[in-house]
């Protein structure tokens, strides 16, 4: 039988092919068979709540008032000359940065929190907290009142905290305070918890701290706090007040004092010196008081307006 002989080259090159039908290549991707097509989500990811929701957002009963919804910002109540409710600041035009505020959870879920002024017609009454869900959806609210107490609260400041807000405010009463001035700053945080709307005061901040480094400097004669402490009323009854006082010593002073309003007090008389409250100080053992005036001067500042003392026998 006669055999065709095969050149060496093709012989070679049936083997290359071979070797390459039967080898992975290292450099393309390995791709495993699918028995399921991919699907598309059907899961609709949730929009945040903006700013721009709340001027028409739901609101619920506020003042007394019956729950409603808000246009531009606002909601009339019932009746001719019976108030209503407003977004906080929003005359101002900065509410948005101090009074809502909006988060997403860890589950996806958008939450808000916006600050609402109401009235019945007259005087403003303290502001709520309002917590709301995508829709925006009233969750529940919180009146400031009664977390930090009774005043006419306004917002200092606006921060984020876990689940809501925290508040910087002004404005809320201190004893003997009612009307249009409320002299305490206070911070506090108000929050979703998933249930229910609540709220925690954080720091209340009053003339107390302020007024006893005032008084003892100036029953001291430490003239570089007096200057930093008094303004140009009190400053030189400070700086005379050692000199003059008959009790000099500190130890013999109580730690232990009291504030009251400056509408009950007739001490202060002088043209122009303004002052907000007035702090009592008396000593352990001795018919004698001490007084200074103390003037509120921005967030959690005060300076002192006048010291004096009289006998008490």
């Amino acid at each position: 039988m006669n055999r065709t002989r095969i050149p060496g080259a093709v012989l070679a090159t049936i083997a290359a092919i071979a070797l390459t039908s039967c080898t992975v290549n290292p450099l393309l991707p390995s791709v495993a068979p699918s028995s399921t097509p991919s699907q598309p989500s059907t899961t609709a990811a949730v929009q945040p709540i903006a700013a721009a929701d709340m001027l028409n957002a739901p609101v619920p009963s506020l003042c007394g008032h019956p729950a409603g919804t808000l246009t531009k910002g606002s909601l009339d109540a019932p009746g001719a000359n019976t108030g209503g409710s407003q977004i906080a600041g929003l005359k101002d035009g900065d509410w948005q940065q101090l009074s809502f505020h909006a988060w997403q959870e860890a589950d996806g879920q958008q939450y808000a929190a916006l600050v609402m002024d109401c009235n019945q017609g007259g005087v403003g009454w303290p502001p709520h907290v309002v917590f709301y869900a995508a829709g925006p959806t009233v969750l529940g609210e919180v009146n400031v009142a009664k977390v930090v107490g009774n005043g006419r609260q306004s917002v200092h400041a606006l921060q984020p905290v876990t689940d809501g807000i925290r508040l910087s405010l002004t404005n809320t009463y201190q004893n003997g305070e009612d009307g249009c001035c409320g002299t305490a700053d206070v911070i506090a945080d108000f929050t979703w918890n998933g249930s229910k709307a609540t709220g925690t005061q954080v720091q209340r901040l009053t003339e107390r701290a302020s007024a006893k480094e005032a008084f003892f400097a100036a029953l001291k004669g430490d003239r570089a706090t007096i200057m930093k402490l008094y303004n140009i009323d009190g400053l030189n009854e400070a700086l005379d007040f050692k000199k003059l006082i008959y009790i000099s010593d500190p130890n013999k002073w109580s730690q232990d004092f009291s504030c009251e309003s400056a509408s009950t007090d007739q001490l202060f008389d002088g043209q122009d010196r303004k002052y907000d409250r007035v702090c009592h100080f008396a000593p352990k053992n001795a018919y004698l008081a001490a007084f200074v005036a103390m003037g509120h001067t921005g967030f959690g500042q005060w300076q002192a307006a006048g010291i004096q003392f009289t006998t008490t026998d």
